[in-house]
Parts: C-alpha cells; structure tokens; sequence
C-alpha cells in the first residue's frame, strides 16, 4: 500500500475529470469518472467507498472555507438544439400533409 505522506500530488500525472457515473450492490461500489471522451472505471468496497467521500466532504468544506461557497446552480448556456427548432423542420406544421 502507498503511503500517502510520501506521495507528491504535484508529481502525478492528471486527467481533468468532468462527470461521474456509478452504482452499487451489497457487496461493492463500481463508477467511472468521465474525462472527455474516456472513462477510468473503478469498484471499491462499501467501507472504502464511505472513506473517500468522507475525505471529498472535508476537502470541499475546506475549500469553502478558504475561496467561499462553490456555485452548484446550472450554467447558463443554450442548447445548440431548441425545442422550438424542432418543428422548423416540417414548415412548422404538425398535421402537414406528404
């Protein structure tokens, strides 16, 4: 096992992660974390599993603490595809005729 005071993060390579996925049974966890267009998939223990969030809940309250609450509410970008855009396609009509 490594021994974390040891490890220097500044060292590790990185991936940006930007999604989550997951679920679990009675016996394990299984998730991927999403960078782009890959997945690094993962399985854990459920007492592993409570350990990590554990640590991301007191990394997070600290960072909270340090650079003030992080903003959760979604961003405010439009959608290429509009569902009013759906019916441009057919003369704006739902009953046109063929």
């Amino acid at each position: 096992m490594i021994d974390p005071k040891k490890v220097n993060m500044n060292e590790l390579p990185k991936k940006f992660v930007d999604g989550a996925l997951g679920a679990y049974s009675r016996e394990f966890f299984s998730f991927a974390l999403t960078s782009g267009n890959t997945l690094d998939s993962y399985s854990s223990t459920p007492r592993i599993m409570k350990s990590i969030a554990q640590w991301m809940s007191k990394q997070i309250e600290n960072y909270e603490k340090q650079f003030g609450v992080i903003d959760m509410s979604p961003p405010k970008v439009l959608s290429p595809l509009q569902a009013s855009d759906l019916d441009k396609g057919n003369g704006g009509s739902k009953d046109k005729k063929r």
